[in-house]
């Protein structure tokens, strides 16, 4: 169950169960309705529909009047949640697209801003659980990992990175030590056929892993190195970027962002620029008043990223390890820059 905050500042349980689906579960419900502060009669932007979860609380909450537009790079979300939310009629806008597209997007509807922007930038149940896919390290699928059109096959990725690149992939994307070794091996197996399927590369990883057992518990040694490919042929950090210095343009004075990420470096990406938004000022830290004139852009509202309750992570393991923050755009000419 997530909740959210009614009138009294009481925490109400609102029903995971009824916006899930078999094709994704939503993560932090109540907690996106509270800091997106979804009232009737406000337009918002589902920057990754998926299975349409958040996208239809979003619609329930701005009943009878509000307006969503669902956005999803991957068209099996789009025709999933074309299909699921048909009821809403002219409610609901869905277009096939990357979020860090969303300003184009809004531009060809003729939407100047909106009150609302929801990015969760985590993987769908539905890419993760379909072996064609190939996200699972758990099943023999193809070496795809594609989030939608407009990426490059993990395959197509392997037959031509070198292993200088593919190392400073698999440090940065997934914190992997010894990654030139490992980046290395990846590499001749590709070019001696040895990798063609999920299950081969886990393995070849597995083979290579000096991962130490631990009485707790621990993650297949594979985990980082599919996320960090998943990372690059996707351009997700890039995209991630990009949706947070838009910001300003997409949401109106007085709306709100909310980013979901799902691990330290979504995380920082969303951390940082939520604050550089809050303080563009770019003066010396020594100079006694700003001189570059900068406004803020808006406040950060979460001092410290909104953890998913106990209850939604025993219910659904994928949320454990989610990170909400939000961010509210406040009028240039009423903002005033914060000294530091």
């Amino acid at each position: 169950m997530a909740s959210t905050t009614n009138e009294l500042g009481e925490r109400s349980q609102l029903s995971d169960e009824r916006y899930a689906s078999s094709y994704h579960t939503p993560v932090m419900l109540g907690e996106v309705l509270e800091w997106l502060d979804v009232k009737p009669g406000k337009h918002f932007v589902d920057g990754t529909a998926g299975g349409g979860g958040h996208t239809a609380a979003i619609l329930e909450a701005s009943s009878p009047d509000g307006r969503v537009l669902a956005i999803d790079r991957d068209p099996q979300a789009v025709r999933q949640v074309e299909k699921r939310l048909e009821a809403y009629g002219d409610r609901l806008v869905v277009r096939q697209a990357n979020y860090g597209e969303t300003n184009r997007v809004l531009e060809e509807l003729g939407w100047e801003s909106v009150d609302g922007w929801l990015v969760d930038a985590g993987v769908s149940s539905h890419q993760l659980d379909e072996a064609g896919r190939g996200f699972s390290l758990q099943k023999e699928g193809p070496l795809d990992m594609r989030m939608g059109p407009d990426a490059r096959r993990v395959a197509d990725f392997l037959d031509e990175v070198e292993v200088e690149e593919l190392a400073r992939i698999l440090r940065d994307y997934g914190e992997i030590k010894r990654s030139w070794s490992l980046a290395n091996a990846i590499v001749e197996a590709r070019r001696a056929g040895d990798l063609e399927t999920t299950r081969d590369l886990a393995r070849l990883v597995e083979s290579r892993s000096r991962q130490r057992r631990s009485k707790g518990p621990t993650i297949h040694p594979a985990t980082l190195v599919f996320q960090a490919l998943r990372i690059a042929v996707n351009r997700e950090l890039e995209h991630l970027e990009s949706a947070v210095e838009m910001i300003p343009e997409v949401v109106k004075a007085g709306g709100r962002a909310v980013f979901i990420s799902f691990h330290s470096l979504e995380d920082r990406i969303v951390k940082h620029g939520f604050r550089r938004l809050a303080d563009p000022c770019v003066c010396p830290p020594d100079l006694p008043r700003c001189g570059c004139g900068q406004m803020p852009y808006g406040e950060v509202l979460t001092r410290r990223p909104v953890r998913p309750s106990q209850a939604e992570c025993e219910t659904n393991r994928r949320a454990r390890s989610a990170r909400l923050r939000a961010f509210r755009v406040v009028e240039r000419d009423e903002a005033k820059v914060s000294r530091r």
